[in-house]
């Protein structure tokens, strides 16, 4: 049986990698395998992403982020799902979308390039909050990345729920993070009840 794909999406701040792994520990208890991959990945490209001290323009960005993505789904992705497992994808291509489209590149055109290399999530869980609580989240870290600035994050946050389709529930990451964990692992099961 192939495994199911779970996307944590959200602007930065949103509680992805937390939420993505309270969702593995959830389903391991209940005695599915799952694995929690990051994106960015550990590729040549993903590195390259991260080491970015200032943008490049944005077709070169998206493009770094589709080449990344590609190796991601063919070493990672694929392999786990053809095991069985349920991949929670902290990151996925909706987040490409929704942060090369707020630059000005065409969603659709995004998601059509995405969707020809990688797989399409079973599932899209968007931890949608305010990009001033997103910051005051993400001020205590080291160095804020070079994608965290207020009038760009309200205009992403804006983008992901443009293209939220019928595969995405949001949540309101406002709220506390028991909250937060209950309402997606609600989510979650009821895609595993289908």
């Amino acid at each position: 049986m192939r495994g199911l794909l779970i996307a944590v999406e959200g602007i930065d701040g949103a509680g992805k990698t937390t939420i993505a792994n309270h969702l593995c520990d959830f389903l391991s208890k209940k005695g599915y395998k799952c694995v929690v991959l990051k994106e960015p990945s550990e590729s040549i490209y993903g590195k390259m992403i991260k080491s970015l001290k200032s943008r490049p323009d944005p077709e070169t960005e998206m493009e770094l982020f589709l080449k990344d993505r590609e190796m991601d789904v063919k070493d990672r992705i694929l392999p786990a799902l053809e095991e069985g497992k349920i991949v929670i994808m902290d990151r996925y291509y909706y987040s490409n979308i929704a942060y090369q489209s707020a630059r000005g590149l065409n969603a659709d055109r995004i998601r059509e390039l995405n969707e020809r290399i990688a797989p399409k999530p079973d599932l899209v869980i968007l931890l949608d909050l305010s990009p001033s609580k997103a910051l005051e989240r993400i001020k205590n870290r080291e160095k804020l990345s070079i994608f965290e600035e207020k009038d760009y994050l309200e205009n992403v946050r804006q983008k992901f729920r443009e293209i939220a389709d019928e595969r995405t529930v949001i949540i309101n990451a406002e709220r506390d993070l028991e909250f937060v964990k209950r309402e997606v692992e609600k989510a979650v099961m009821r895609l595993m009840e289908k």
